[in-house]
């Protein structure tokens, strides 16, 4: 029972570790792709609350294989404001160099890259309350294979320093 007891104290104190390490982060969730081929029908969506003015940084997160056919992915940014007004934006995400060297964070056959958004960096929300954005890819192979997850990640801005 007590080594029960200290194994769960044990996951407990590290997955508060974990979760304190990324005190920028508002709002983080990434979708797996069935199969690892996305359809451009399949839209995802990502729902988040923004409380307050202070500027933020948004990034999209792109999780695919090294098999993937193309140095870049196009991605179609929807986002709907708490007010129902929306904007939509196409996203160029590069991927890899001329010579195939991936971009991003590589561990085995698989890379993930966290685009920033130019457009939405130091941005200030101008309403508070709830947002969605949906992204859908917009790329002449359908399905898209070799993705593995598509994801969205809100964050407080940090200057950094000069």
């Amino acid at each position: 029972m007590i080594k029960q007891f200290s194994s769960y104290a044990l996951i407990l104190a590290l997955a508060l570790a974990l979760s304190s390490c990324d005190t920028n982060r508002v709002y983080e969730k990434n979708e797996d792709i069935a199969q690892q081929a996305w359809m451009s029908t399949d839209s995802l969506n990502f729902d988040f609350e923004i409380s307050d003015n202070a500027p933020k940084s948004l990034y999209l997160n792109f999780r695919h294989r090294f098999g993937f056919n193309w140095r870049n992915v196009w991605i179609n940014l929807q986002m709907q404001w708490p007010n129902d007004s929306v904007f939509i934006m196409p996203v160029n995400i590069p991927l890899s160099q001329p010579d195939g060297q991936w971009y991003g964070d590589c561990s085995g056959d698989v890379c993930l890259m966290q685009y920033p958004l130019e457009d939405f960096a130091a941005y200030s929300f101008s309403d508070t309350g709830k947002y969605r954005i949906t992204l859908y890819h917009d790329m002449r192979e359908d399905p898209l294979l070799e993705v593995l997850s598509v994801g969205v990640r809100v964050e407080e801005y940090v200057k950094a320093a000069d």
